[in-house]
């Protein structure tokens, strides 16, 4: 047995026998296995007066009985705040964790911090602020319960973990020490190490982080936090974060909680890295670099403002960070692989200034990033907001547009109105959540360059492929590809089911010899067509039309260039759906766009070699 492997059982051990003691392993020790389900989560926010917590919930997840529809959302990322516990008394939110978990919303995500008046260090480390952590951090963690708790109640933070942890552990899986720690105040986070005050090289002063405190003090809330969870739920994961800043990594890897300098004493003997098995990180990737790049040539930046040059910044970030963790040895050799969530993720879908900023853009982001997180090893993905933080009129910022909903203030919930963005992250949640990602069968697509896409496994073995043509043009979703699934996957046909398929029901049949992408992800599950049973004239269902959408079947008895088109009832062309499109043979179906034609008598007219055909559809 290796030492990682005896480590792991003495610690699994510890878990079943020993969980009120305090533990004798560190996450260079062990890190907790996770087989829970991808999550898809959000940030719920605060919206008065009309949503209460609950309300907030249901919005997002829904009622298990679907009366109440939710949008996909089956994790959250609440806080726990002391000074708010402090206020209104411990107890006061566990009413609505238990909602949360009677209504399926499992696995959370909570960010402590933020201490009461009384629990405030007074100390100014930076002259021009007063210090945001608590007092007494370096008081003794724990007293064998003289003061009738097993932590020392003379530290603030010790106290309040426990007591926080205590009461509801067991509705969080993940517990992160505060929201961005790493929050920079000086513009040194960014920079490499080759630029003056960069954190490779240097320690950040108080003044340089919101904590306005010593990074030693982070990480030794690290170190608190990490000794209190797993002495009352060693299952648990302590994550940093969320954090934006590899630098900031680096500074709390190779530093230890002394305060003299963060230096390795008998005292102080770990590095920070010991003290958290979770990765917790966010991505806002318009305003990380991602979509820009300076060129020489032009003597300014070239930009690239598309879902998929966003996508990209995100997994770059991410091996970043990777890279900071292995270079500390966190690489399952040395020491354990730290487990991976994202807290905060979007895009907005309106510009301002040079920022990518489109429903297109946004939507086409999300449910990329949705599809591979679990491919790059992310737990769950954490998309900021429920709802927009401000109505339209009233916006100063692209993150006044990053919202599932429009701004819920002053909205009863009844009142609550999407954004494209819900359809998107529905579609996602419901064609995804509770699959396994399957690298194989990944690989075994043969993506060509401009096709991007991943494979998923229900527990029949059943796949769920989300596929896409990769976009490549500045402020520009459009893209084209045609992709054959190959032939030894023995794939005849798939259902395709489109982005907004939870909202518009839009699916259709397509021939796996000819699949049509565009730069918006679609889902495709293996389907069976019997020739004899499929109708050799063509049909349009519904028939007649009442929504955006009706699917046109037809048979080919022959390969053939193909067009489809609809007329009014004075023949006129009212629309071409497809022109001159080569098709094999066989079974065909295609989405017909209803949405901006009037009520009325059309006809259907299907042209490919010897044929010509058409049939009436009326529009409701």
């Amino acid at each position: 047995m290796s030492k990682l492997a005896a480590l792991g059982l003495a610690a699994l051990l510890f878990a079943q026998t020993n969980c009120t003691a305090q533990p004798t392993f560190t996450a260079d020790d062990w890190v907790p296995g996770y087989d829970a389900p991808f999550g898809f989560g959000v940030n719920l926010g605060y919206y008065p007066p009309f949503f209460q917590d609950e309300d907030l919930a249901l919005l997002a997840h829904g009622t298990p009985d679907g009366t109440v529809p939710g949008v996909g959302v089956t994790t959250i990322r609440p806080a726990l705040p002391d000074h708010f516990l402090e206020y209104w008394g411990y107890d006061i939110r566990l009413p609505a964790f238990r909602f949360y978990d009677s209504i399926g919303l499992r696995d959370n995500v909570v960010f402590l911090g933020n201490p009461a008046p009384q629990h405030r260090d007074s100390t100014f480390y930076c002259p021009e602020a007063r210090s945001e952590i608590f007092r007494d951090l370096y008081e003794p963690i724990w007293d064998d319960g003289a003061n009738g708790t097993p932590v020392n109640d003379a530290n603030p933070f010790a106290l309040y973990v426990w007591k926080t942890v205590s009461r509801y552990g067991k509705h969080v899986h993940f517990w992160e020490i505060w929201n961005e720690p790493d929050f920079d105040m000086k513009g040194n986070g960014w920079k490499p190490a080759t630029l003056e005050g960069n954190w490779w090289a240097n320690v950040p002063g108080p003044c340089e982080t919101q904590l306005r405190a010593p990074v030693f003090s982070y990480i030794r809330m690290l170190r608190i936090s990490y000794e209190v969870i797993k002495s009352i739920d060693p299952q648990a994961f302590v994550c940093i974060g969320g954090i934006g800043y590899t630098s900031y990594l680096d500074v709390v890897c190779r530093l230890t909680d002394n305060p003299n300098g963060g230096l390795p004493t008998t005292k102080y003997p770990k590095k920070g890295g010991a003290y958290f098995d979770c990765l917790s990180f966010h991505s806002y990737p318009h305003i990380e670099g991602a979509t820009r790049a300076w060129s020489n040539q032009i003597n300014g930046f070239r930009y690239f403002r598309h879902s998929d040059a966003a996508l990209d910044g995100v997994w770059s970030k991410q091996k970043e960070f990777d890279f900071v963790l292995r270079k500390y040895g966190y690489d399952g050799q040395q020491f354990p692989e730290k487990q991976w969530i994202i807290t905060e993720i979007n895009i907005p879908r309106r510009a301002f200034g040079e920022y990518i900023g489109s429903d297109a853009a946004q939507v086409n982001f999300m449910v990329k990033a949705l599809a591979l997180g679990p491919a790059h090893g992310i737990r769950q993905m954490h998309l900021y907001s429920l709802a927009d933080d401000k109505p339209a009129a009233e916006a100063t910022s692209e993150f006044s547009f990053m919202g599932l909903f429009q701004n819920l203030n002053n909205l009863k919930p009844a009142d609550a109105r999407p954004n494209p963005l819900a359809a998107g992250f529905k579609t996602a949640s419901q064609m995804l959540h509770g699959k396994t990602f399957d690298s194989l069968q990944t690989a075994r697509l043969r993506l060509p360059p401009d096709v991007r896409g991943v494979a998923y496994r229900d527990q029949n073995g059943q796949h769920v492929y989300a596929l896409w043509a990769a976009t490549k043009t500045d402020r520009d979703e459009s893209a084209t590809a045609t992709y054959t699934f190959p032939d030894d996957l023995k794939i005849k046909y798939l259902r395709q089911f489109y982005w907004h398929h939870s909202k518009s029901g839009a699916t259709h049949l397509v021939n796996a010899r000819q699949v049509k992408l565009d730069g918006s992800p679609a889902f495709f599950v293996e389907a069976e067509v019997l020739e004899k049973d499929y109708p050799k004239s063509p049909k349009v269902f519904p028939n007649p039309v009442s929504d955006s959408f009706a699917v046109y079947s037809f048979w080919l008895a022959k390969p053939s260039d193909t067009t489809v088109e609809v007329f009014d009832a004075k023949g006129k062309l009212a629309q071409t759906a497809i022109a001159n499109d080569p098709r094999p043979a066989g079974a065909h179906q295609i989405l017909l766009d209803w949405s901006q034609l009037a009520a009325g008598t059309y006809y259907v007219r299907l042209l490919a070699e010897g044929v010509n055909l058409v049939i009436p559809v009326v529009k409701t």
